[in-house]
């Protein structure tokens, strides 16, 4: 089983090439994997251009994902989304999207802490205790 504390370069490679197949030319990402700074970085811009996917997108892609071995987005956007932290740190989600991103990274299969799946399990409720009710249910 692959250390859990850690993805190292070569996973974070073969998503970063998996991703830029299906949703992305890859000669717009790979370039800045060069150095590792360079890979972190497109991993984060990978994570942020991810927001825009639904709640099925993100669920197919990882389970696409898993089929090859290679590290769920939903793991990256836990461990490198920019906006992942900005919404913990911040303690509160906003609006849906940060909802559904969430809602993602606590129901993957990635280890997470008690902590922080607490922090998760809180923010969410929260956010559907608060959230106005759609017409009809």
């Amino acid at each position: 089983m692959p250390d859990q504390t850690h993805i190292d370069d070569a996973r974070l490679t073969e998503f970063l090439a998996f991703f830029a197949g299906k949703y992305r030319p890859a000669e717009s990402l790979l370039p800045a994997a060069g150095a590792r700074d360079g890979l972190r970085d497109a991993i984060s811009d990978c994570m942020d251009m991810s927001l825009q996917f639904t709640p099925m997108e993100v669920a197919k892609f990882d389970s696409e994902l898993r089929l090859h071995d290679i590290p769920s987005l939903s793991e990256l956007r836990r461990r490198y989304s920019r906006h992942y932290a900005r919404v913990l740190k911040r303690d509160r989600i906003e609006d849906e999207t940060e909802y559904y991103l969430l809602r993602n990274v606590l129901f993957d299969a990635g280890e997470k802490t008690p902590e922080e799946r607490a922090q998760l399990e809180r923010l969410i409720a929260a956010f559907e205790m608060n959230r106005p009710r759609e017409h009809g249910s």
